[in-house]
């Protein structure tokens, strides 16, 4: 083997080793992702089960009052009764007139309670009504909750079975590296997160896009020694003729060599 063969055997396998490491670092940031999107999902169910708790409680505050109202009525009818039944005893007119104040009196304050009663009964009645519908909403919030959590966990369950199959793809391919090319390599990628080691495309390094000396090219296509950007350090290979640009997005996921400096 030649030495040029060699050296774009170590290129190419770190340009692959480069691959797999940015596809680590997307699957662990979709992994660290799934337990934020369950809770996302779960937001639409906690708010219906608060309202459904919310309007219950409102409800029995509600029924709470009837009840109170209902034994107010009780005892105005108690009252009315007894004035009532106290007719017999009048002696006077006078007696007679203030008792007939005392019983209007009465129907004035049991007709008050009434109307309290009925409003509440009223108000009773929507807290029910609105109960059962947003029962049902409580119940089709759980179910769209469980689908979509069941699918988050399927794809969690994917990324992982990936990933296990990408960190053994990795491992095949670390002892193949040069362990001084290696270590070159990691401390770039330290410096420059991503890509440590980008194409030469257009006469520009494809990691910070400055331009590259004539001569540095010709020197990067003769594959004789690792050459780096002067300008980020990165090292510098020469792409086959079929090699296209990588273009990867920087959120949750690497930049293109060409976006990133």
């Amino acid at each position: 083997m030649s030495e040029e063969t060699g050296l774009k055997d170590q290129l190419e396998q770190l340009v692959r080793l480069q691959e797999i490491d940015n596809r680590l670092v997307i699957l662990k940031s979709e992994m660290a992702r799934i337990p934020e999107r369950i809770e996302t999902a779960r937001k639409f169910l906690v708010e219906s089960q608060s309202q459904l708790s919310q309007n219950h409680a409102e409800g029995e505050t509600c029924n709470q009052r009837k009840r109170e109202k209902e034994r107010d009525l009780e005892t105005c009818e108690e009252r009315l009764s007894k004035a009532r039944n106290r007719q017999n005893e009048i002696k006077t007119n006078k007696e007679y007139q203030a008792h007939l104040q005392e019983i209007e009196a009465f129907k004035i304050e049991k007709g008050r309670v009434e109307e309290a009663l009925l409003t509440l009964m009223e108000q009773l009645d929507l807290y029910s009504r609105k109960e059962a519908e947003l029962a049902q909403t409580v119940k089709a919030a759980e179910q769209k909750f469980e689908s979509e959590r069941q699918q988050l966990e399927k794809q969690s369950e994917a990324l992982k079975t990936e990933w296990g199959v990408v960190e053994k793809e990795r491992e095949a391919i670390v002892p193949a590296v040069d362990p001084k090319l290696l270590k070159m390599y990691q401390k770039i990628k330290s410096l420059h997160r991503e890509w440590a080691v980008v194409p030469i495309r257009h006469g520009t390094c494809g990691g910070c896009h400055m331009n590259v000396p004539p001569q540095m090219i010709t020197e990067v296509r003769a594959r004789q020694r690792i050459l780096t950007c002067s300008q980020c350090q990165r090292i510098l290979y020469w792409p086959s003729s079929a090699e296209q640009p990588a273009a990867v997005k920087e959120a949750g996921s690497p930049q293109s060599p060409a976006a990133s400096s």
